[in-house]
């Protein structure tokens, strides 16, 4: 709320039905979607799957885009998400290490659904209004919807555990990593990322560098061990990632 109040235009553009949607739509998207998904998923399955299944934001944008905003979907993006689909199911559907569920593994596949929808929302915003305001008032929506979950069914307590908790390990994880390092320092290098370098290479970094410590971590930190079935998977989806990131100049697009 103060980030949307801090980054209100002066001359705020008319709010139309179809923003206040969009709006609202983010701020479901965002909170329910990406934040309690993302929660429920990493505590039904392991860290590995969490990690390798985010490898399939890239390609799943790139379709929803093509299907709701008109953008054009070539033959290599098509098939970057054919692999990824193929990559996902692999994963997900046989047996695997450690603690991986199929249930966790579909809360991360739906959770990064709702994270793709909410970037093309998010697009759609900020055509009319600054990134900043944008994030601010989905963000406040999301948490007064996830504070409203909360409320209804009789768990609303759950919002002051951070409070409550303030052992060494809460504040490394939760204070520290979660809230300061990814929700600030993140989104504030990302910005000035995106202004000296392509989105392409951000995106790249972003994705491969994810999945690159995030497996490091899983595997030193948390003691997870990766199955065959589970490197067979982790080729499809990197593979799909770096078909969905490749230049596309010189590559035959079947039109």
């Amino acid at each position: 709320m103060l980030l949307a109040a801090a980054t209100r235009p002066r001359q705020l553009p008319p709010l139309t039905i179809r923003s206040a949607a969009l709006f609202l739509f983010c701020g479901i998207a965002y909170g329910p979607g990406t934040n309690a998904l993302s929660a429920l998923g990493a505590y039904a399955t392991n860290a590995s799957h969490a990690v390798l299944l985010l490898s399939l934001f890239p390609p799943l944008a790139a379709g929803l885009a093509a299907l709701f905003l008109r953008e054009r979907l070539s033959q290599l993006k098509t098939f970057a998400i054919v692999i990824g689909v193929i990559g996902a199911a692999t994963l997900t559907l046989t047996r695997s290490s450690g603690t991986a569920t199929t249930i966790g593994d579909l809360l991360i596949a739906a959770f990064i659904l709702a994270w793709a929808i909410l970037t093309l929302g998010i697009r759609q915003l900020d055509k009319t209004y600054p990134a900043l305001f944008v994030v601010g008032v989905f963000g406040a929506i999301g948490c007064v919807s996830l504070g409203v979950i909360g409320l209804a069914i009789g768990r609303l307590d759950s919002v002051l555990i951070p409070v409550r908790h303030v052992d060494l390990q809460t504040v490394l994880w939760f204070d520290l990593e979660l809230v300061l390092l990814l929700s600030l320092a993140g989104q504030l290098l990302q910005s000035m990322a995106l202004r000296v370098l392509d989105v392409a290479i951000v995106v790249a970094l972003t994705s491969y560098g994810s999945i690159f410590f995030g497996l490091a971590a899983s595997l030193v930190i948390l003691g997870e061990r990766l199955t065959v079935q589970d490197i067979l998977a982790a080729a499809f989806l990197v593979a799909a990632l770096g078909l969905s990131l490749w230049p596309e100049r010189g590559f035959s697009t079947g039109r």
